[in-house]
């Protein structure tokens, strides 16, 4: 699976993204740090704020992750804006809509389950 270099704290950490899927059926994206050789969980890129999301858009973890965590997602062609955003607490997440090209390059298997837990939800 492919990674992606993420500065941090003066260093510069190997992160591989796994596809995953709330309780709800949304997208989840775990962030595994590889710098040591094994992986290691970094943090979670998304937030799962209830509700149904379109195919391939989730709410960005901000609060956990940083603003410049944005950036980074567009440097590496993960994803794209929506314009969309919703608050919890006193935080504002915005919405990014993954590119399937790269959800298939950086995790198949992953989502591969993924359409199968949407395709479940929506024959439901």
């Amino acid at each position: 699976m492919k990674r992606f270099d993420l500065e941090r704290y003066g260093k510069t950490y190997s992160i591989q993204l796994t596809i995953a899927t709330y309780m709800n059926g949304n997208l989840a994206i775990r962030m595994e740090n590889w710098s040591n050789g094994e992986p290691e969980l970094w943090n979670i890129l998304t937030v799962n704020l209830g509700g149904e999301m379109p195919k391939d858009c989730a709410f960005i973890d901000t609060n956990n992750n940083g603003k410049d965590i944005l950036a980074w997602i567009v440097r590496h062609g993960l994803a794209v804006p929506t314009g969309r955003s919703a608050s919890s607490g006193f935080c504002c997440y915005p919405e990014y809509r993954f590119r399937t090209s790269k959800l298939k390059e950086i995790d198949p298997d992953g989502y591969t389950r993924y359409l199968q837990i949407l395709e479940d939800r929506y024959r439901a």
